[in-house]
């Protein structure tokens, strides 16, 4: 799979990064000893699952099936400004590893109308 490295800007260390499936990420320091992955499906249709209930440390990936997708987080129903994950193809990944519980809301760039929410404990 052909992915590639996007950065991000993130206040108060709310998240590792949010990079191609697969990449490391040397930002910060992850508190959680067993941290899990997450998989998010993104298509035309929605987010599936659409709400993703995570630990501190986690990680959450989001795979796109049939068309170019990218997620922006809606600042005003976030804990941080985060950045968006920039175009995924299909088949593509990029994940995000939240360093700061709280709810985070995002969309999906393509079809507007989708969102969906990880809310971090």
């Amino acid at each position: 799979m052909r992915s590639s490295v996007i950065a991000v800007v993130a206040s108060a260390g709310a998240l590792i990064g949010l990079a191609a499936c697969g990449s490391s990420s040397s930002t910060g320091v992850n508190p959680n000893p067993h941290p899990v992955n997450h998989t998010i499906t993104i298509s035309n249709s929605g987010f599936t699952p659409d709400t993703v209930m995570s630990a501190i440390g986690d990680t959450v990936t989001w795979t796109s099936s049939d068309a170019v997708h990218a997620i922006s987080f809606i600042a005003a129903l976030s804990p941080d400004s985060l950045a968006g994950s920039g175009p995924i193809g299909i088949g593509q990944s990029k994940f995000t590893i939240f360093l700061k519980g709280g709810t985070y809301t995002y969309l999906d760039d393509s079809v507007r109308a989708d969102t969906g929410v990880v809310i971090v404990h």
